[in-house]
């Protein structure tokens, strides 16, 4: 999991720092806040001219290399990762932050999400911002995590996290071919307590969802179920349409249809949550 660089710098390499600094025309320093420092980094993005401008100045096989350290959540190992995706030094949004080591900043993950290009292709940090916080609030209990650290920025970044590794097993596969399906069209209304809870408004579509997995005696089902907890596929309303009920999709995630090819775990990743943390 990538991580901050404000109130982090120092843990990259200072050399490896210049190519992000010049992009941004920033320096960061010692003397500057962790606050100082996250503040100046997003004033510095949102007076750029936004990421297409930047990617398109990309060769290809740099664009190719960006594209890919995306689908594996934010970072990648040199020793893990293929050869024809590792064209990266000269990335701005990309770091290596200890030698093989690249990520992309948490920084840049959450200005990213809000360009429409990485919501429309299907990115999953892009489409978790995106849901209603009662459905990222059940969604967290759901996994299992106990989550009582910062807001919706930082929840949308756990959860970011507990979808790579629920992700890692499924290596890239699923039964469900569709890149967006309907959720009517698996769970018809009136035919499940538990949506139709969901349907009516009286729960949110993930806490349905963990009932459900606890009931489901589908295989199918439990599967698509599985999908849902793990990020392959995530929740997407709709636009109203007069006189009709809300409607919602299912829509397949890029990270989802991607084998997740880092092996290594960091010793911060295990034990982020503590005050120490890296973000």
């Amino acid at each position: 999991m990538p991580f901050s660089l404000s109130g982090n710098f120092k843990t990259c390499e200072r050399s490896k720092l210049r190519n992000f600094e010049k992009h941004l025309g920033i320096i960061l320093s010692e003397n500057q806040t962790q606050l100082q420092q996250h503040l100046m980094i997003r004033r510095a993005l949102q007076n750029l001219s936004g990421s297409v401008s930047v990617l398109s100045g990309l060769s290809r096989q740099e664009l190719l290399s960006f594209i890919f350290i995306l689908t594996q959540f934010g970072d990648i190992i040199r020793s893990e990762t293929p050869p024809e995706y590792l064209l990266l030094e000269s990335i701005p949004y990309v770091i290596e932050w200890s030698k093989g080591h690249y990520m992309i900043p948490l920084e840049i993950l959450e200005h990213l999400a809000h360009e429409r290009i990485f919501k429309d292709q299907g990115y999953l940090f892009a489409l978790i911002p995106a849901l209603p916080i009662k459905e990222k609030k059940s969604w967290i209990r759901w996994i299992g995590v106990d989550f009582e650290k910062g807001g919706d920025r930082d929840l949308n970044f756990e959860i970011y996290f507990q979808c790579r590794v629920l992700q890692k097993p499924f290596l890239g596969k699923s039964l469900v071919q569709e890149s967006e399906i309907r959720l009517e069209q698996i769970w018809p209304r009136g035919k499940n307590e538990y949506i139709d809870w969901f349907y009516k408004g009286l729960s949110t579509f993930y806490y349905a969802m963990e009932e459900m997995s606890r009931k489901e005696k589908d295989p199918f089902l439990l599967h698509v179920i599985e999908l849902i907890k793990s990020g392959k596929f995530i929740l997407k309303k709709l636009p109203d349409s007069y006189g009709k009920e809300t409607s919602y999709s299912l829509v397949g995630t890029v990270e989802g249809n991607t084998p997740q090819l880092r092996e290594t775990t960091f010793q911060w990743e295990v034990e982020r949550l503590r005050k120490d943390s890296l973000f």
